[in-house]
């Protein structure tokens, strides 16, 4: 009897404790995807088959970013780097530099196929823009995704 009392009281704490479903932040499942109050970044599988990973050397991936705040922006920079774990530098994957004016209902991105190499742990997007009308201050926000 005390011992249906520990499992049951186990599977209750279990079930607690650890969610069954999350956000992913991880490159291990795909799609994976960052949120904030401003964007949503998602890393996926490549859009087409124009690049081909290479086992033990390089992935492929895709990006899409979406604009989900409620202020007519202009999208300036796109910047996507990955780390090397034998160096304290960054190293660019690819920058796109935007600098159009966009609506709220046409703010998104798309970037079919970069690689990152294996041997990088993170992998880091630089989201650039301005408001709008109003050039004189940018805004930057950084996502961080573990490979």
């Amino acid at each position: 009897m005390k011992f249906n009392k520990v499992v049951i009281l186990s599977t209750i704490l279990s079930i607690l404790l650890f969610p069954l479903s999350s956000t992913a932040s991880s490159l291990d499942q795909l799609p994976s995807s960052k949120l904030s109050k401003d964007w949503e970044v998602v890393i996926d599988k490549p859009k087409s088959n124009e690049l081909k990973p290479k086992p033990d050397v390089y992935n492929i991936y895709s990006l899409d970013i979406k604009y989900i705040g409620d202020e007519a922006i202009k999208m300036e920079r796109i910047e996507a780097y990955r780390d090397d774990p034998g160096s304290s530098v960054d190293f660019e994957l690819f920058t796109s530099n935007l600098g159009m004016e966009r609506n709220v209902d046409q703010q998104t991105f798309h970037h079919q196929n970069f690689p990152i190499s294996v041997k990088a742990t993170d992998l880091k997007v630089i989201v650039t823009w301005a408001n709008k009308g109003d050039n004189s201050r940018k805004f930057k926000e950084v996502f961080i995704f573990k490979q």
